[in-house]
């Protein structure tokens, strides 16, 4: 019976076959790559044109802000459209407007507040987006496979994070700018959609007499449901505090961006892809270990652990300086080598602690996504990622602003310091208080 217990799980994969082998996961991996191959190619072109223009991080900021406002005002019905609606034709749909609004860039995009308009018509429609895929993939993958998968679909967007800012942005914003850009990457969603169309059978939709009207209270009451869901399950509830924070320290990170180069690493604000290109090996890394990990500790410890990794690599970044200086005195002649290489110290040090940061993101990124996976009821997976994706963007709009009028007076290296202090504070308070309060206010919702 104890034989029989233990190899019950390996016919079980064994029967679910490579998940490379599947065509539908296939599909869905080569339209995530589209897709994002051109919206991190956008972000990142966008981040460029908008600090040359202005030179200002509350400028860069803003444009981060256009991005994240659209989830805080559209999250109610993304989770909801993703649960009630065909995910094809919602992945469909989005994939398709975006296109167009990248077409939107290329016409309109030479005034800076325009181009911030169409910023948010393209982050509405891209919400739609990832619940409705985050919700495609148990409807795909066996449940044993959830963690392998979910570790695929982020080495898909590593890819194509790397394709996108690596060689997309830099190869056209360096040669013939963001005109061309914008074009190249409508394409890209244009092929995403395409893709997008060969999915089918994502899940069974739910009967018209369970179908809540989507507008005043029915709507509210959906996101209540699930946000009562979330919270009764502590360990659901951990593992999207922890990626809701993470998240939120990278987006902060990217609003820095500008100063952190320039007052830090003294270098300029396009060559931020090549400084933190091997932050790529640690996610990596992060993404081959994951699921490993997960099956040994399980998914829910996997995030915690990946989550302290990253908490402690994002504060070293704050002292790149301090290290070069140790470094310098002392391996000085090795030092003086390596700058005749052009590569200033600080830069070098900075590119060595992004692989554990990059290792980490990817723990808690893989592991929690995981964790929702396996404990979402089947009939709440988008509105649960909805809720995900709410906090992230509410969690990050007001440090947004903070940051970056911090950043015009302090160093970026103490304003590192105070967000990695302030999330450290938040994840305990989280854990501590927050998730009981949490349940009281789901009880008497």
């Amino acid at each position: 019976m104890e034989e029989g217990q233990l190899l019950r799980p390996r016919l079980e994969a064994m029967r679910a076959g490579s998940l490379l082998e599947d065509r539908r996961f296939v599909s869905l991996c080569l339209a995530r790559f589209l897709s994002s191959s051109a919206q991190h190619a956008l972000y990142f072109g966008l981040l460029i044109v908008v600090v040359q223009r202005t030179g200002s991080s509350i400028a860069s900021g803003l444009l981060i802000f256009s991005f994240l406002l659209p989830a805080v005002l559209t999250g109610l019905y993304t989770g909801v459209v993703a649960d009630r609606w065909p995910k094809q034709l919602v992945m469909f749909l989005s994939q398709g407007l975006r296109a167009a609004a990248c077409v939107a860039f290329f016409v309109w995009g030479d005034s800076l507040w325009r181009l911030y308009a169409i910023t948010l018509g393209f982050a509405t429609v891209a919400q739609f987006n990832s619940p409705a895929e985050s919700a495609a993939v148990p409807a795909i993958v066996p449940y044993e496979r959830l963690a392998a998968a979910n570790a695929l679909l982020n080495l898909t967007s590593i890819l194509a994070q790397g394709m996108g800012m690596l060689v997309l942005a830099p190869l056209f914003m360096k040669t013939v700018g963001e005109g061309p850009l914008f074009i190249v990457a409508a394409l890209l969603f244009a092929g995403a959609a395409v893709v997008v169309t060969s999915l089918s059978d994502l899940g069974t939709r739910v009967e018209p007499r369970q179908r809540p009207v989507m507008v005043g209270n029915g709507l509210m009451e959906e996101f209540r449901e699930a946000w009562r869901t979330l919270v009764s399950d502590r360990t659901a509830y951990n593992a999207v505090i922890l990626l809701t924070l993470a998240n939120t320290a990278i987006l902060v990170l990217a609003a820095l961006l500008p100063s952190y180069l320039d007052e830090v690493l003294d270098t300029r604000v396009d060559n931020a892809a090549f400084v933190f290109a091997p932050a790529a090996l640690g996610l990596l890394a992060g993404l081959r270990l994951a699921p490993w990990l997960g099956r040994w500790l399980a998914n829910a410890r996997v995030v915690t652990l990946g989550f302290i990794l990253f908490l402690m690599s994002l504060a070293a970044l704050a002292f790149v300086e301090d290290l070069a200086g140790l470094m310098n005195d002392r391996a000085g002649a090795l030092v003086d080598v390596w700058e005749w290489s052009g590569l200033s110290l600080a830069a070098t040090v900075a590119m060595v602690l992004s692989i554990p940061v990059g290792f980490a993101y990817s723990l808690v990124s893989v592991a929690g996504r995981a964790v929702l996976h396996e404990r979402a009821p089947a009939d709440m997976r988008g509105r649960i990622f909805a809720v995900q994706m709410v906090l992230g963007s509410l969690a990050s709009i007001i440090p947004l602003f903070i940051v970056g009028g911090l950043a015009e007076l302090l160093s970026a290296r103490i304003v590192i310091s105070l967000v990695t202090a302030a999330v450290v504070v938040v994840a305990i308070y989280a854990r501590l208080w927050g998730a009981p309060q949490a349940e009281a206010l789901a009880r008497t919702a």
